[in-house]
């Protein structure tokens, strides 16, 4: 039985994206008169998601498909690169939230 999808296909479309994203999202944030180094870094997460899709093929090449070990190593490992991807998230949040209570008046605007 052949496959809809090939491994190869897969990684010709994400190697595609990882090449053309972060040009389209440096184009976009320029176009949309926005930090051009945003939009770069939005477009390096094709780059990144590219990467992991490496990483995930050569974990799966080295100890099989359907094994438990190759379960729970790229359980550990997306688990790991989520909580740090979260903590990443809530530090820039919370640094954005504070940046709006700071100078003078605290942020707020006066009603007179």
């Amino acid at each position: 039985m052949q496959e809809l999808i090939t491994a190869k296909q897969v990684d010709t479309l994400f190697l595609a994206l990882a090449i053309a994203g972060p040009v389209a999202g440096a184009a976009l944030a320029w176009a949309k008169e926005r930090r051009l180094l945003t939009g770069l870094l939005w477009g390096l997460l094709l780059t990144a998601n590219w990467l992991l899709w490496r990483l995930y093929n050569a974990i799966t090449d080295r100890l099989g498909l359907d094994t438990v070990r190759n379960l729970l190593v790229n359980l550990a490992l997306f688990v790991a690169l989520g909580a740090v991807a979260g903590y990443l998230a809530a530090l820039r949040a919370k640094r954005r939230n504070a940046s709006y209570g700071a100078g003078a008046g605290g942020g707020q605007t006066s009603q007179h």
